[in-house]
C-alpha cells in the first residue's frame, strides 16, 4: 500500500489530540426532537466547523475534484497551487479524518444500541 508520505516524499503531519477531529454534533438533542437522521449525521470538523456528512463527503470530493483538474492543467502554477492546498493547508484532510472518525464511531455498539433506540421511538 502506498501511503500519501510516500508520494510527497515528505511527511504531511496532522496534530493529534485526545478528541476526534470529527465528532456528532448535537445528537441528543436532535433525537430528543426527533430530528436525528443516522445516516446523515450533524459532524463537527474541529477548528473548521459543523457539516452534515454528506455536505462533508460532498465537501471533500468537491476539493478533490478541483485539485484532479489543476494536476491535469499540469502547468507549473496548477502543481504549486494544489502542493500548496493539499499539503500546506491541511482542511482537507481534517475533513477527511473527521469523515472517518464519525463513520468508525457510528459502527461502534453504543452507536448502534443509540440508533437502535431511536428508531423503536
Amino acid at each position: 500500500m502506498i501511503k500519501l508520505k510516500d508520494i510527497l516524499k515528505e511527511d504531511v503531519k496532522i496534530q493529534v489530540s485526545s478528541k476526534d477531529d470529527g465528532y456528532i454534533y448535537n445528537w441528543k438533542e436532535e433525537m430528543k426532537e426527533g430530528k436525528f437522521d443516522p445516516k446523515n449525521p450533524t459532524v463537527v470538523v474541529s477548528g473548521l466547523g459543523s457539516y452534515s456528512l454528506t455536505g462533508l463527503k460532498d465537501s471533500v470530493a468537491s476539493q478533490l475534484s478541483n485539485l484532479s483538474k489543476r494536476l491535469k492543467g499540469g502547468s507549473e502554477m496548477d502543481v504549486n497551487n494544489v502542493y500548496s492546498l493539499l499539503v500546506k493547508n491541511d482542511s482537507l484532510l481534517y475533513k477527511v479524518k473527521a469523515i472517518k472518525d464519525v463513520q468508525d464511531e457510528l459502527k461502534t455498539s453504543v452507536w448502534k444500541r443509540r440508533i437502535t433506540i431511536y428508531k423503536r421511538r
